[in-house]
């Protein structure tokens, strides 16, 4: 009889339990209407002097904010207009070899943005001068220098996705 009662109670607090969750209507993901569908990326403009990064950088967050199924990039007459600043790049010795202090045998890369967001339609800013920084490490080994070519894409990668965030998540 015991057993039975037990069953039964544990079956309606499931129950109720289950009821009271559904009820709160809550889905995954961002649901918010963007007061946009289209989007422009200005020319990025370099003042951190890293050669070729625009192009690299441009094209990153063209994909990064094409995978977002609300919103498309266009060339030119979007209803929003993004605009990044490359306003630093730093390197920062994380580690020197046990052999020769003077040799970095990690250096840190940090990539920093600024980044505004223009309705084209009525000229005023959605959002301005928004700060997106990443970095990453990179062993050099002897050779310091060698591995900041190959570690760009990382940082203009996971650039591109906070730079999308930024776009689509403040809604």
């Amino acid at each position: 009889m015991r057993k039975i009662f037990t069953l039964l109670f544990t079956t309606i607090l499931a129950g109720t339990l289950l009821c009271a969750l559904s009820a709160c209507n809550y889905s995954l993901g961002n649901r918010g209407k963007l007061p946009f569908a289209t989007i422009e990326v200005a020319p990025i403009v370099n003042n951190a002097d890293i050669p070729q990064a625009q192009a690299m950088l441009a094209r990153d967050v063209a994909e990064a904010l094409n995978g977002t199924p609300r919103l498309s990039t266009v060339i030119e007459n979007g209803a929003a207009e993004l605009q990044i600043e490359i306003s630093g790049f730093r390197r920062n010795i994380a580690a020197t070899s046990s052999e020769d202090s003077m040799v970095a045998s990690i250096q840190n890369l940090t990539l920093e943005l600024n980044c505004s967001l223009l309705n084209t339609r009525s000229g005023k800013y959605f959002f301005r001068n928004r700060k997106v920084s990443v970095s990453t490490d990179v062993y050099t080994g002897a050779a310091a220098g060698l591995g900041e070519p190959q570690s760009f894409p990382v940082l203009s990668r996971e650039a591109a996705r906070k730079v999308r965030d930024l776009v689509v998540n403040v809604w």
